[in-house]
């Protein structure tokens, strides 16, 4: 009887904590940029691309500064909606390819099939990037009310065909390609030729503009920016000439049409907040905006993103892969403008985005925590480790342990490709100043102070934030492409973020402890499904779409179209 009282005491303070005078339930607006490096956003230091609103979110909320992601796409995402480690249900391998059938297991029930039982309106657009096989794996079968968006891993910023490259499964010279865009389960061909970025605003925004705000409405805007577009090569952006000129002073020209792709993102999420102001719901939001994992500089996938003064790209357990750019933005925040150092893993959203929503305020995930209380009061975090991965494929792994501070890695992905230190500094002197104007006459800057009670942002306040965030000069440290880790190394994160040195020899008992600690997750892991492309899954057996081809009515056969 005890144990009744404490939940519906819980409960009652909850949504106390949550309530704005009518709907007591916030609204959630999850926003996922693809690929986009640490030092890709102008927060951390960099002044070379400029990200105004995504900076102001940060600066006006708070900015998780010890945020883990996974090292790739499909991982991250799952982590992300079941809240549990993806080597729990096989999903810690190599991102799902195109025409492979691996589905998310119906099992776990996602993030927004538990917020539809809480009351939320829930709508995706963009990726989904978790299994299409079949009609029953796609996002409006798995929670979501709305999908308009892509099935697969990536798309061309303007044809939006998703290409798979045949070789590496079935040594079939070329690619595979198909239109991946769809509106639930219907494809959709009238938006070829539009800009990527610019149709998914688009659509966020009459998501929101159609709401009834008296319901909460959760919103997943999973972008295709920055990752690679057509033939995973193009870099789209909507003027290159423009682009030329506005970023003049980047001096490789594929990492200035990065740069505006970045740009763009930023755009988006100007766009996104201030609507949600318009509508007079940004009083009772929670916007998260978050990169999926780290830049992809050279190799597949090739973006041109930087992650430094981090070591290792995309698809490694370094910090460049993994270490998340993270910021979160509500009014109901007790403490805001200001930056959080505890550790927290991209599994802990799902918890935390259920509590906030008022969820059972006892419910953890196996392994996500409800992290609100330490993102909102800035209080010690209950994650004291975090699972970084176990490769059981490419024999691979890595946890961080003690609080946060080392981390401990045993092998690396495909003999240390992406190991090394890459990325540009974006800290030359042809770069143009940081703007700090136009942080404050940004989008979600105005948005923001807009609010009651908002906290003003000044250019003082903005400085002191960004000195502490940018970590260029490494704690001291000589940032080096030094060796691979091939064997077992052991970092210390607080002193060493770029992880110069591998103290695998100087520090014998904390290998002992993390390597203690990841055998016995080891002993959990569910083996990797990875499957080859399924050879029945060719676009061209339904009108050059991609299509739940294990469905015997899963094909559109009656869509025209012309090819653009």
């Amino acid at each position: 009887m005890r144990s009744v009282v404490i939940v519906c005491c819980f409960t009652v303070i909850l949504h106390s904590v949550f309530s704005d005078g009518g709907n007591s339930r916030p609204h959630i607006i999850l926003i996922i940029a693809d690929d986009v490096g640490w030092n890709d956003f102008s927060f951390h230091g960099s002044n070379q691309i400029p990200t105004p609103n995504i900076d102001a979110l940060g600066y006006n909320g708070v900015i998780l500064d010890r945020f883990y992601t996974q090292a790739i796409c499909t991982p991250s995402r799952a982590a992300l909606l079941t809240g549990i480690y993806p080597m729990r249900y096989g999903y810690q391998g190599i991102p799902l390819s195109c025409g492979e059938e691996r589905p998310l297991r119906s099992d776990i029930e996602l993030l927004p099939q538990k917020l539809k039982k809480l009351g939320y309106k829930t709508h995706l657009v963009g990726k989904w990037h978790l299994g299409a096989a079949r009609k029953n794996e796609t996002p409006t079968e798995r929670g979501f009310d709305s999908h308009f968006g892509y099935w697969n891993g990536f798309i061309g910023y303007y044809d939006y065909f998703a290409y798979q490259n045949m070789e590496r499964d079935w040594q079939i010279k070329g690619f595979w390609s198909g239109l991946d865009l769809h509106d639930g389960l219907k494809p959709i061909w009238d938006y070829q030729g539009k800009y990527a970025t610019d149709v998914f605003t688009e659509k966020s925004l009459e998501i929101i503009e159609n709401h009834n705000k008296s319901e909460p409405l959760f919103l997943y805007l999973g972008h295709l920016a920055g990752h690679t577009g057509a033939y995973g090569t193009e870099l789209g952006v909507p003027n290159i000439t423009v682009t030329d000129e506005k970023f003049y002073y980047i001096d490789d020209p594929m990492r200035r049409r990065y740069a505006d792709i970045v740009y763009q993102l930023d755009k988006s999420v100007g766009k996104v907040v201030a609507k949600l102001r318009d509508k007079s719901m940004l009083e009772n939001s929670i916007v998260v905006f978050l990169s999926d994992n780290g830049a992809q500089t050279v190799g597949l996938y090739q973006n041109y993103g930087s992650n430094y003064p981090l070591k290792g790209l995309k698809f490694t357990l370094l910090e460049g892969g993994i270490r998340g750019s993270a910021v979160l933005f509500s009014p109901l925040l007790k403490n805001k403008s200001y930056i959080n150092k505890h550790l927290m893993h991209i599994t802990d959203l799902h918890s935390t985005l259920i509590y906030v929503a008022g969820g059972n305020p006892l419910e953890r995930q196996i392994d996500g925590i409800n992290q609100w209380h330490s993102i909102s009061d800035n209080t010690p975090s209950l994650r004291t480790e975090i699972l970084l991965n176990i490769d059981d494929i490419n024999k691979f792994s890595g946890i961080i342990g003690n609080n946060g501070r080392y981390k401990y890695l045993r092998g690396s992905y495909n003999n240390g490709e992406y190991d090394g230190s890459y990325g540009d500094s974006g800290r030359s002197k042809n770069s143009p100043p940081y703007n700090i104007t136009e942080v404050l006459s940004s989008d979600v800057n105005l948005a923001i102070q807009g609010l009651q009670n908002s906290i003003e942002l000044t250019k003082e306040k903005i400085n002191l934030l960004r000195n502490k965030l940018d970590i260029s000069q490494c704690n001291g440290r000589t940032r080096i492409k030094d060796t691979s880790c091939l064997d077992e190394c052991v970092f210390d994160l607080w002193n060493d973020p770029c992880e110069t040195e591998n103290l695998i020899k100087k520090k014998p008992l904390k290998k002992l402890y993390l390597s203690t600690k990841l055998n016995k997750y080891i002993k959990e892991m569910v083996p990797s499904l990875n499957k080859k492309i399924d050879l029945s899954s060719n676009p061209i057996n339904c009108n050059n779409t991609w299509y739940p081809w294990l469905d015997s009515d899963g094909c559109f056969t009656n869509n025209s179209h012309v090819l653009y």
